[in-house]
């Protein structure tokens, strides 16, 4: 099926870069995250075994130790006024107080107010905020301006919410000058729960949890401007979901919904994309991976339902182009609803309800439901989400430039989850030219990093052609999840590590074996075009990078080491400065 084609059926306006109440976007700061499939495909894959041509032979994706084919130069050092007096802090505590500057005298060479820097008192400790920060929040990202702009977090001060907001800054003490160089904000960054929804209020969309106490559930709210996974609906839009990727999603991945008609039904969150097991014609609607012509992964058939068991929690949908597909079969290019009886993880935000007597909220920017929701492998639309990750700064040095021994950290850990469990996933580090704003993809998968489909024994047709990229969804023990671990990366991969990451479906985009990466930076590029579940783009997930690993001191009592900023393009560079969304490098800067 055609580009065009594709997108007439599926009769969705394109996505435009979204900006909502003078609050950037990921998508929108970042220019753009895309990908879809240009073709739709079908069919399974016959694996290799055990590390050949095909999947490694584990559930952990790692380095098999030989160097990388392609390498990124480490940036070098800048001229630094008086480097023994730089060292590192990572600290995290309440907002007491955080203002914005109302000039540009703390950075001459900035003029946009929107890119203005100011200060954040935590601990009783000031920080200055270099002007052109971007701080992140727990689903989305926004300037310092734009986040002091949205009303004070500051202890006490929100009316609406709860007295205190969490705030985690690294950054370097500069001559006894404490300056940031990444800040975290959350409500509360390990607030979460989890437990069964007893009901589903579509009237307000609200789901309720099961919390013991039958009078009175846990409200979740999806914290929704846009309405991409229900209605739409915020009590403050910093903290809302990622509309560009599927924070809301099945375990899988697979994104989630909750109907916005009082019915129940909703033509963008159909319900016969919860299949039931039975209905009064049909019998065993829980389609399995032999049901879809699959060969089962390492891990297994999928589980039958239990007996009385409403709806089907593990399914494998059908290609959307599939000729026996009818009209009462789950669709691949629509949400899924919860249901009651799903028991879902939650994170968010407490507010207050603005109604006198109805109880506290949470404001929902993550949902996960605990349903194994796949599509057909080698197909597209495919989801994905991305879990816990993390990556090195990858300074090269064995000496910090205060003088000090120090332990550097080139190195990566991802977990992903993927409702195609045959097709390779591969990341991606998103390079952002600094005045442009222009995105290239820059591919850290191939077989020297992940010990995975080994070119030197011939690829297996699994592979798509292209070496490395993860499968342990197809051999390791649980059918959706991609994990790469390398605590020794190849030199020269990770360097000049980038805010943000992608991880692509092989069958949306194959890699080339070098560090251009044209083709592929074509292909997301032309399959942004397309949108899948009420404006999602299928076949990826972008996600800012929340844990960087900076250098440590390697002898108890040396002085502290600094945290090397200079080495991350993004922070000593820039992001597409000379566009409306783009930032230039931090000033002051935290060295």
């Amino acid at each position: 099926m055609t580009l065009s084609l594709y997108e007439k059926k599926l009769g969705i306006p394109l996505l435009p870069n979204k900006r909502f109440n003078g609050i950037f976007s990921r998508q929108a700061l970042l220019a753009s995250a895309v990908a879809v499939a240009l073709t739709i495909g079908g069919g399974g894959f016959a694996f290799a075994k055990n590390g050949a041509g095909g999947g490694g032979g584990g559930g952990t994706a790692k380095p098999p130790g030989v160097p990388s084919p392609f390498s990124t130069p480490t940036l070098p050092d800048p001229v630094f006024t008086n480097p023994t007096a730089i060292h590192g802090f990572d600290v995290t505590g309440f907002i007491q107080s955080m203002t914005l500057d109302s000039t540009n005298a703390n950075c001459p060479n900035t003029s946009d107010p929107g890119r203005f820097g100011g200060t954040v008192q935590l601990n009783g400790v000031t920080i200055t905020v270099p002007c052109n920060t971007v701080i992140q929040m727990p689903a989305n990202t926004l300037t310092w301006a734009d986040f002091v702009r949205g009303g004070t977090l500051a202890l006490g001060k929100s009316a609406a919410a709860y007295p205190s907001f969490e705030i985690h800054v690294v950054g370097n003490s500069v001559s006894n000058k404490q300056i940031a160089g990444l800040i975290f904000v959350s409500q509360q960054s390990t607030n979460a729960g989890s437990g069964f929804i007893s009901r589903i209020d579509y009237t307000n969309g609200n789901l309720e949890v099961d919390s013991g106490n039958p009078t009175q559930p846990t409200i979740i709210q999806i914290n929704d401007p846009n309405g991409r996974f229900g209605r739409p609906q915020s009590p403050d839009p910093r903290f809302s979901v990622d509309d560009a990727n599927p924070t809301i999603h099945a375990a899988t991945g697979y994104p989630m919904c909750v109907p916005r008609t009082i019915s129940g039904d909703d033509a963008l969150c159909p319900q016969k994309n919860r299949p039931k097991v039975v209905t009064p014609t049909t019998t065993n609607n829980c389609r399995n991976f032999s049901q879809a012509g699959v060969t089962p992964p390492t891990s297994g058939e999928l589980s039958g339902p239990a007996v009385g068991q409403v709806y089907c929690s593990q399914y494998v949908m059908k290609r959307f182009s599939d000729a026996s597909r009818t009209a009462t079969d789950p669709d691949p290019t629509q949400q899924a609803p919860f249901e009651v009886g799903d028991f879902i993880s939650w994170s968010g935000t407490l507010f207050k309800s603005t109604t006198t007597g109805l109880p506290d909220f949470i404001s929902a920017h993550t949902i996960e439901a605990n349903v194994g929701i796949y599509t057909q492998p080698g197909s597209q639309p495919s989801y994905l989400s991305i879990g816990e990750f993390g990556v090195g700064t990858a300074d090269p040095a064995a000496t910090a430039i205060n003088g000090v021994a120090q332990e550097t950290q080139d190195r990566i850990f991802l977990e992903a989850s993927t409702t195609d469990i045959k097709t390779p996933v591969d990341i991606y580090l998103i390079d952002v030219n600094p005045s442009t704003g222009v995105q290239t993809n820059r591919w850290v998968t191939p077989y020297e990093m992940t010990g995975e489909c080994n070119p030197a024994l011939g690829l297996a047709t699994s592979c798509l052609g292209a070496s490395g990229g993860i499968t342990t969804q197809n051999t390791g023990p649980q059918p959706q999840r991609a994990r790469l671990r390398a605590t020794k990366a190849p030199a020269g991969l990770l360097s000049q590590p980038t805010r943000t990451l992608r991880v692509v479906a092989r069958s949306l985009c194959v890699p080339q074996q070098s560090l251009s990466q044209t083709a592929v930076d074509s292909c997301l590029q032309n399959a942004g075009r397309l949108t899948v579940a009420n404006g999602l783009i299928a076949g990826q997930y972008v996600a800012p990078v929340f844990e960087f690993i900076f250098p440590e001191g390697v002898k108890p009592g040396d002085p502290v080491v600094p945290n090397d900023f200079w080495h991350l393009p993004f922070i000593r560079n820039g992001e597409g400065v000379s566009t409306p969304t783009g930032v230039g490098p931090l000033d002051p800067t935290p060295w």
